[in-house]
């Protein structure tokens, strides 16, 4: 638990458990990761910490509330969801108990979990039903407003031989080897043959795939999209060892078609009517709920 929030957090009596608030912080950081630098990320850490206890708190009054605003779930649906979580980590009973190394009381827990999440599931069912699902227009108004987020950056298909000097192949050992390895290429000899004879990375790793500048090292970026289609980079250095590449195609910037995203924008913008209809559930819960403990940081 953060030493800052010493005392459990208590929602109506209810504690909120480290889990939780771990789990919150795993996705909103997963989030970030996609929308800010790793610096942006360092300097958010607080707030971040403070948004996940938030929305752990969130949780558990919604949960609360589904607890006694929905049905009771069938026996047997609890338990079609407790095979499946088996089968997720290891098939039978025994493997899964072995493996969390769990008692009865430790199952029971996890099938009254299991339970909750059906009756939040249904709760959300029964706040969502009335939200409007988006249309053709409303999927163009947003990627037309949103152009920028559908270019799809130029991308390389490189592959590559590396080798890392070591006692029994120093560097200079190993930069003659690969210059006899290009030459060799330039020959015509298959790159994947000798990629397989003379590269550290092994198992076909040599083949790197496409991917957009800022994926890379930037010695490695910089070489790859400065080689033509088909050409041998001269031998040079990155912090992975020395290289050869070859560039196998090429891809202009684009950006994809309208059509090809439509439902993919409908079903993000559905989402976000649905999740506003739930926060705003949750904002009332949170009006009039005990809530102790809870330390917010401000932007």
């Amino acid at each position: 638990m953060d030493k800052e929030n010493k005392e459990p957090i208590l929602v109506n009596g209810e504690e909120v458990g480290e889990g939780l608030v771990e789990q919150e912080l795993h996705m909103l950081r997963e989030r970030y990761a996609r929308e800010m630098s790793h610096q942006e990320m360092e300097e958010m850490q607080a707030k971040i910490k403070s948004d996940a206890r938030e929305n752990a708190v969130e949780r558990i009054l919604l949960m609360q509330r589904a607890r006694t605003e929905t049905d009771n779930v069938r026996p047997e649906e609890i338990e079609a969801r407790f095979i499946g979580l088996k089968q997720q980590h290891g098939g039978g009973d025994e493997e899964f108990v072995k493996r969390f190394d769990l008692k009865d009381e430790d199952v029971a827990k996890i099938k009254a979990d299991i339970e909750d999440g059906v009756r939040l599931e249904k709760y959300f069912d029964e706040i969502c039903k009335n939200a409007l699902r988006p249309g053709e227009a409303d999927s163009r108004a947003y990627y037309d407003a949103h152009f920028e987020e559908f270019k799809v950056p130029e991308m390389v298909h490189a592959a590559h031989i590396v080798q890392q000097p070591s006692p029994d192949m120093p560097m200079e050992k190993v930069y003659a080897e690969l210059l006899n390895v290009r030459e060799r290429l330039k020959d015509g000899e298959a790159f994947d043959t000798l990629a397989q004879k003379y590269s550290h990375c092994g198992d076909g790793g040599h083949d790197l795939g496409y991917f957009a500048r800022g994926q890379m090292v930037q010695v490695f970026e910089d070489v790859a999209f400065d080689t033509k289609v088909g050409e041998y980079s001269d031998v040079f250095q990155s912090e992975f060892g020395y290289h050869i590449l070859t560039v196998l195609d090429r891809k202009d910037e684009s950006v994809r078609d309208f059509i090809e995203v439509r439902y993919d924008i409908e079903s993000m913008l559905f989402d976000e009517r649905k999740n506003e209809l739930i926060g705003a559930e949750a904002d009332k819960l949170r009006a009039g709920a005990d809530i102790r403990n809870l330390e917010i940081v401000g932007e």
